[in-house]
């Protein structure tokens, strides 16, 4: 093969250090940290989060690697698998371009984190670990998108994500060259299949089901193709090359090799092209939910002034107009109930999910007045430019109408948190793990990575307490 893609990477992969990376690429870094453990720690009081922590808990294990929030340690790649679903549990966790096509980030860190607690290293090694796994395997997930026809049929988040992981993993370990190779080879033949589109979303298979993209799946299984590697397995060293290669395998029907190289080292996805989420619940509402909350807190509106919420937006959304939702990750996906959310005021974070607020009739009949409607120019925008735009109307008892548009999303690098509302985002997920001065000490730790020398203290304090 004249192009060894597959090599490129490895070698971009093996050569990166932290004395490369600009102050902004650190930075931002750092906020995707702070985002990730808050995301792990809100989601371990999910039912996702209990059901994941109560089964790795009872399989026990060599205590090599903190579950964060579960109070404590099992083998590493559990610890991966365990932290990586959690950080997804309540769709709180960063997204990948203005048109989401992956969550890197809770692939990416737990992995980072688990192996650095096995195998310890400083702060300044886990942050060129994470931003080499963001770089890397953003670009081999933006290289692999279908066409609108295959993705309408056969799609998939976690399956690219799973280089994420193994990247992470593996600089932290140290893998030679010829180890990380085996490595990439590996991962990529171990990847979870492509199963976007059934997650559940006719409302037929309804509820959706809970493992999602996913995230906790790659994040396992980089991290332990990191390890297998180290140890002598063998992996395809052509695993992204070829009309055979990873892109078919998962799922996709092109491939773009440019768009997996392009800028490498020059511009950061990291920096340039994730968003952090304001609101837990799937990225594809957030332009109507900004418009939502804009209407409601620029009007003073209550519940009870409201006669209709009128949501036009793309396709994707319309999927998602599902009322009462059966369960927090239904709801998640349910967009007159994340609605009801914001007309009420409600803090985004584990407290929307309460079995009280899923079963509330006041939350219902608010819900019922929420409707959405596919706009063609909304729609074709989202197709042809993958941008998530949507034009929200509010209409109350009285007669009077309200009206707001959203280009871009609250998140966007183009549109960002501020570090005070991503600080405020973590703090709201801590608070049901941890008291009020772990959640400072641990900011003040993040605050500070890339001058810690292990991440020891860290670990221990988002271990909280089991429940």
């Amino acid at each position: 093969m004249n192009d060894w893609i597959t090599k490129k990477l490895v070698h971009y992969t093996y050569a990166t250090s932290f004395e490369q990376l600009p102050n902004a690429v650190v930075e931002k870094a750092k906020v995707h940290i702070l985002d990730s453990i808050g995301c792990a720690l809100g989601g371990s009081r999910s039912a996702i989060g209990r059901s994941v922590l109560k089964t790795f808990k009872a399989m026990g294990g060599q205590p090599e690697a903190t579950l964060i929030g579960g109070g404590m340690k099992v083998p590493t790649i559990h610890a991966a698998f365990v932290n990586g679903t959690n950080a997804n549990a309540l769709d709180f966790d960063d997204a990948y371009l203005s048109n989401a096509i992956g969550h890197p980030g809770s692939s990416t860190i737990p992995a980072a984190l688990a192996a650095a607690e096995w195998r310890p290293v400083n702060g300044r090694q886990i942050i060129n670990a994470i931003v080499t796994a963001y770089e890397v395997g953003n670009r081999i997930g933006l290289g692999i998108q279908p066409t609108k026809e295959r993705l309408d049929k056969v799609w998939g988040f976690g399956t690219w994500q799973t280089f994420s992981a193994v990247i992470a993993a593996a600089k932290i370990i140290n893998l030679n060259f010829e180890q990380l190779f085996n490595a990439f080879g590996v991962a990529g033949a171990t990847a979870p299949l492509p199963c976007t589109q059934k997650w559940g979303w006719d409302i037929s298979e309804r509820p959706i089901h809970w493992v999602k993209e996913p995230t906790g799946w790659p994040c396992w299984t980089g991290t332990l193709a990191a390890i297998l590697a180290e140890n002598g397995f063998i992996g395809n060293h052509y695993i992204l090359d070829g009309d055979n290669g990873f892109w078919i395998m998962a799922g996709s029907d092109q491939c773009d090799y440019d768009k997996m190289i392009s800028g490498l080292g020059e511009k950061y996805t990291i920096l340039n092209d994730m968003s952090i989420k304001p609101y837990s619940c799937c990225r594809w509402q957030h332009p109507a939910l900004d418009g939502l909350k804009a209407i409601i807190q620029n009007n003073h509106l209550a519940a009870e002034d409201i006669a209709a919420i009128d949501i036009h937006t793309f396709y994707w959304v319309k999927t998602q107009e599902i009322y009462e939702p059966a369960g927090v990750v239904d709801a998640q996906f349910a967009i007159p109930f994340t609605a009801a959310m914001i007309v009420l005021g409600k803090k985004p974070g584990p407290g929307w999910y309460a079995e009280e607020n899923l079963v509330d009739p006041m939350i219902k009949n608010l819900s019922r007045k929420v409707k959405v409607k596919i706009d063609p120019e909304l729609d074709r925008i989202y197709i042809n430019e993958g941008e998530q735009t949507a034009r929200v109307e509010v209409i109350t008892h009285n007669g009077t109408s309200y009206s707001e548009y959203i280009k871009i999303p609250s998140g966007d690098p183009r549109r960002p948190l501020s570090y005070g509302e991503v600080e405020d985002k973590f703090v709201t997920q801590a608070y049901y793990v941890l008291d009020q001065k772990a959640i400072k000490r641990v900011l003040e730790l993040i605050a500070d990575f890339e001058n810690l020398g292990d991440i020891k203290e860290l670990m221990t304090i988002i271990a909280g307490n089991s429940e």
